[in-house]
């Protein structure tokens, strides 16, 4: 998602203005990047439009798109770098703040690239705010770590309650065609959710390292990619996310431009295969040569609803979410996502 270009070392990035604390202090080498984005939308003219705008190598977000004419008050930003990738020793701050009645989509340019981290490893943390009446989407793209490879990301969401979250992550194996099939050294998402009082109502930590034995019953077993996604609305139900995931599995059909075409008969899986916690794993499916299983269950509190599946390859793990995020748009917005413009 994010892309690294170097610059010179102790600059200070977006989420150190003013706080004195330096890469020593953070525990991270000189040598990375400390760049980012600070983003805020509000309603002006009918229309979500940027109210606050800075940004700070690597990223940038050049303007707003309003792509889809079912709803043409909602604005997409895309973060773009032209750079490579992730290289050791960044430390990333992406701030996202959607105002009341505002409504964005963000996206990523291409999958972010994971290179290897000899040194401190990588750190990309997220913060967003939604408002009463305020809808995000967050979609990047893969995540693709490289062979010895060290990464960390967090994402903070403080969301109002009358406000709507939608957030989708998927990790890859790494370079398959180069043989790098879980070659990373380690890789960590963690998700917190919480209301603007303080109150954390839901916390999620996706931690994978190799040297835990993945392929084993219990973890991803004969899976290769771990795909998640979560909607934070009051009284959303999770049978609308499996019901969007079964109907990609039922109609073996291309999902979306840009996303892998699914192969006639690939996802056998049926709605009563589907197993309701995704906590357990399934000693069948560790055996199987399904190209991928997934689950759905409610977030505490009635709050939201969230799905995650495991998958062979990205494109399928992709191709899953995005048919429980059409079905989730359906009833959030009102509309299927528009067509990928990038392909």
């Amino acid at each position: 998602m994010t892309q690294v270009l170097k610059r010179p070392a102790g600059e200070r990035s977006v989420d150190d203005r003013g706080s004195g604390r330096d890469s020593v202090a953070r525990g991270l080498t000189t040598a990375g990047e400390r760049g980012g984005v600070r983003l805020a939308v509000g309603v002006r003219a009918g229309r979500t439009r940027i109210t606050d705008l800075e940004c700070r190598p690597p990223l940038q977000i050049l303007r707003l798109h309003y792509l889809d004419p079912s709803a043409p008050d909602l604005a997409t930003a895309i973060l773009a770098s032209p750079s490579g990738g992730i290289l050791d020793g960044d430390a990333i701050h992406l701030e996202v703040s959607v105002g009341p009645g505002a409504r964005l989509h963000v996206g990523t340019q291409s999958a972010t690239r994971i290179y290897r981290t000899p040194g401190a490893g990588a750190q990309f943390n997220v913060d967003i705010k939604v408002a009463d009446g305020g809808y995000l989407e967050v979609m990047p793209d893969p995540y693709i770590p490289y062979r010895a490879s060290r990464f960390e990301t967090k994402m903070r969401c403080e969301v109002a309650e009358r406000g709507t979250l939608v957030v989708r992550e998927v990790v890859g194996p790494g370079r398959a065609a180069r043989g790098e099939i879980l070659a990373f050294e380690s890789f960590e998402s963690r998700l917190e959710l919480m209301r603007p009082d303080g109150e954390v109502f839901a916390t999620d930590t996706v931690r994978l390292d190799p040297l835990d034995g993945l392929d084993s019953v219990g973890l991803i077993g004969r899976y290769r990619c771990v795909g998640s996604l979560f909607v934070v609305q009051p009284g959303f139900s999770p049978d609308v996310l499996l019901a969007g995931a079964a109907t990609v599995a039922a109609t073996a059909a291309t999902v979306a431009a840009g996303a892998a075409t699914v192969a006639a008969g690939a996802a056998t899986i049926s709605p009563a295969d589907l197993n309701p916690d995704p906590a357990v794993a399934d000693p069948a499916m560790a055996d199987s040569d399904e190209a991928a299983t997934w689950g759905a269950s409610g977030l505490p509190a009635a709050s939201g609803a969230w799905i995650r599946v495991l998958a062979r390859d990205p494109g399928m793990a992709e191709a899953i979410l995005y048919g429980a995020w059409a079905a989730a748009r359906a009833v959030l917005v009102g509309a299927a996502p528009p067509p990928n413009h990038r392909f």
